[in-house]
């Protein structure tokens, strides 16, 4: 599988206390768009990925889409990041 398209919508939750710095859509193989990725920074400055949750009648989370395959989440995750900071001007 192969990520076609990687679009990113840049917002900054730091002046709140949040980490999120961004929301991803990817496009894999032009036929399966996953919305709602989040671009969160770590509290070492690092950037990670969280796949889209709800919440669920009990009050905790559930992702809604789940990776099985590490390659996979890995492949992702450098997709989203690399995209992210080519936007932000971060190299």
């Amino acid at each position: 599988m192969e990520i076609t398209e990687v679009k990113i919508y840049p917002f900054d939750t730091g002046r709140i206390g949040g980490r999120v710095r961004a929301v991803a859509d990817i496009t894999i193989d032009d036929t399966l768009v996953i919305k709602g990725i989040k671009v969160i920074e770590s509290r070492h400055g690092g950037l990670f990925i969280s796949f889209p949750k709800k919440v669920s009648s009990k009050g905790t989370y559930v992702e809604i889409v789940q990776s099985l395959d590490s390659e996979f989440t890995e492949k992702v995750r450098r997709a989203v990041v690399d995209k992210y900071k080519e936007i932000m001007g971060i190299t």
